[in-house]
């Protein structure tokens, strides 16, 4: 059983990329869902399936993106974890890079970018970031 479906999500993805694997399965949940959705929208990924593989199990098959043979995701962190959640409110949202990297927050509107956010002007916990 896994306890930070979240960090599981990061590792899978981050391990898929060190070994230049095109795709990548990971269990589904609504909120892997929400990131999932989030690194499609942003073009951190390419393509994502989703399937049930036994009784009560359903996952995700994604295809990773890469140009010139190199990954297009060159880091994946998380910040806010089980034991030591990170807030913040919309003034205050870390930049990524500019318009290279996205921050994903969790939000009484939903799991949702930095730039959502501070469009709504809403705060929340930090997931994780993705350059």
């Amino acid at each position: 059983m896994i306890n930070d479906s979240i960090s599981d999500l990061f590792t899978r993805i981050r391990n898929a990329n060190l070994v230049k694997k095109d795709t990548v399965v990971v269990p589904f949940n609504k909120v892997n869902k929400s990131i999932v959705e989030i690194l499609a929208q942003h073009g951190f990924i390419s393509n994502y399936n989703f399937y049930l593989k036994k009784k009560n199990k359903s996952f995700f098959n994604l295809t990773l993106k890469f140009e010139n043979k190199k990954p297009v995701i060159f880091k994946l962190q998380r910040i806010s974890k089980p034991g030591c959640r990170i807030y913040t409110n919309s003034r205050n949202i870390p930049k990524t890079c500019g318009k290279i990297g996205v921050t994903i927050l969790s939000t009484s509107k939903g799991i949702i970018s930095d730039r959502e956010a501070i469009k709504l002007n809403v705060g929340g916990e930090l997931i994780g970031f993705i350059l």
